[in-house]
């Protein structure tokens, strides 16, 4: 288990995520639902609201149950057909989650089927993607990439501590992600990242940035402000806080004010009169 990204490192993966609905619909399907053996560079995400049905993801077998979001990934080998008269009536949805330039759900395997804990509130997410695909208001491009997310941080909250499995790559980084977490008050340099995982430097940054979306030293700097924006809750000084997150006294305040549009100071005022005003 060391080799697994920590649960704070999948949370700055999914920071960089891209998320786009390509179509959606609500229909009930017809006695003539079938195909086999088929691989798209999409991935499709049903909630299954009545009826039965048999669908097929990379040689294993399932019947989703009213009730249960199905979500079937990008790049593997996939068949669906019905199995009696009492067929789907579904929400479906194809869509792309990329993290630089792989999708999210080819870097972690997640379950097939999985039981909401609200019904009812999947089916409002459902329903607006569905209205918005079917709308030219600006606002909708938004609201239907909202509603995306908001299903997908159902997956991710489900069963990602139980069950998702990264992939081989994703493994590697999250040994580095974890080191970076481990060692953000010394100096990292992308040698000794690339050094972890046995990567020529150039190699490392191309593998990083596919997997994560940016530069290792953006991610670095990220994760220290991060950091630095929840230790100035605390009354520690600013010397000690950009020692603590790596950064030279001299050089904390303009990135911290780069990364906020406020200085350390400023930063530190709100919040002490956020906290004052509850």
């Amino acid at each position: 288990m060391s080799d697994l990204p920590t649960y704070h490192s999948l949370r700055n993966v999914l920071t960089n995520i891209q998320v786009d609905v390509i179509i959606a619909n609500l229909q009930t399907v017809g006695p003539d639902w079938q195909r086999r053996n088929f691989v798209h560079s999409f991935n499709r995400l049903y909630y299954i609201r009545s009826g039965e049905g048999r669908i097929e993801v990379d040689g294993a077998v399932y019947y989703p149950k009213p009730g249960q979001l199905v979500l079937m990934p990008c790049h593997t080998v996939q068949s669906y057909s019905t199995v009696n008269d009492n067929t789907y009536n579904k929400y479906w949805c194809h869509f792309t989650a990329r993290v630089g330039n792989r999708d999210l759900f080819e870097m972690y395997r997640f379950p097939v089927c999985i039981d909401v804990p609200s019904s009812s509130e999947v089916e409002v997410w459902f329903e607006r993607i569905v209205r918005g695909i079917s709308s030219s208001g600006l606002g909708t491009i938004l609201d239907i990439k909202a509603s995306l997310l908001h299903l997908l941080g159902i997956v991710v909250d489900q069963h990602f501590e139980e069950t998702a499995s990264p992939s081989a790559s994703t493994q590697k980084m999250g040994r580095v992600l974890q080191y970076i977490e481990e060692h953000l008050q010394d100096r990292i340099t992308v040698e000794q990242l690339a050094d972890l995982v046995h990567y020529h430097p150039n190699y490392f940054i191309r593998c990083f940035h596919s997997v994560l979306g940016c530069s290792p030293i953006q991610y670095i700097n990220r994760l220290r402000m991060e950091k630095a924006r929840t230790m100035l809750a605390s009354d520690q000084s600013i010397g000690s806080i950009a020692q603590a997150v790596g950064i030279e006294h001299h050089n904390f305040s303009t990135m911290f004010k780069n990364a906020t549009g406020f200085s350390p100071r400023e930063f530190r005022r709100m919040l002490v009169h956020d906290h004052t005003k509850k």
